[in-house]
């Protein structure tokens, strides 16, 4: 008669642990932007991502779709936080293209919204980008939105006077 089952499971479970400790970690928090390489001939745009900037607007943002059209009802009862939503949207005039494929957008153009306007609602901005920033009244602006955040972001700035500056957009048209 050998072990039991439970200690084999546990010895394992062990082991695969002290394989997963001993890996190196590719990935080192707080490391600023980092480009990949072409994955492919001719591939013009690679990623970049920057997980500082992706922490630092889940922090103190709240969500400008809550500003500008109010917090929404809660129907399936979802924990609404801050979630930072990446824009595949073409505006030509800010030199933003669509990304196809699969392919992963810039984390340089994400802005924060709360999950039901990310992706629990019918009307959300992951079920159609370009109506829901119409929607909201701003448009194309989404990338001039994106870019101050970052901006701040690089700065040490705080995000809620950018946030606002972009809510009061929509209100009369001018920033301010």
């Amino acid at each position: 008669m050998g072990r039991p089952l439970w200690q084999i499971d546990a010895d394992l479970r062990r082991l695969q642990a002290e394989k997963k400790a001993a890996r190196p970690r590719t990935f080192k928090p707080g490391a600023r932007l980092r480009s990949y390489k072409p994955e492919a001939k001719g591939q013009r745009d690679p990623r970049q991502t920057d997980a500082a900037y992706l922490s630092w607007l889940h922090e103190d943002t709240v969500c400008i779709a809550c500003l500008i059209e109010g917090e929404p009802m809660n129907p399936h009862g979802l924990p609404n936080r801050i979630e930072a939503a990446h824009q595949n949207l073409a505006i030509a005039g800010k030199g933003w293209r669509e990304r196809g494929g699969g392919k992963r957008i810039h984390d340089a153009r994400t802005v924060p919204l709360c999950t039901l306007h990310h992706t629990g609602l019918p009307n959300a901005c992951d079920n159609g980008q370009r109506k829901f920033w119409d929607r909201l009244g701003l448009g194309d602006d989404i990338a001039d939105f994106a870019a101050a955040l970052y901006a701040a972001f690089k700065n040490g700035a705080p995000a809620l006077p950018v946030i606002q500056q972009f809510a009061r957009l929509t209100d009369g048209g001018q920033r301010g």
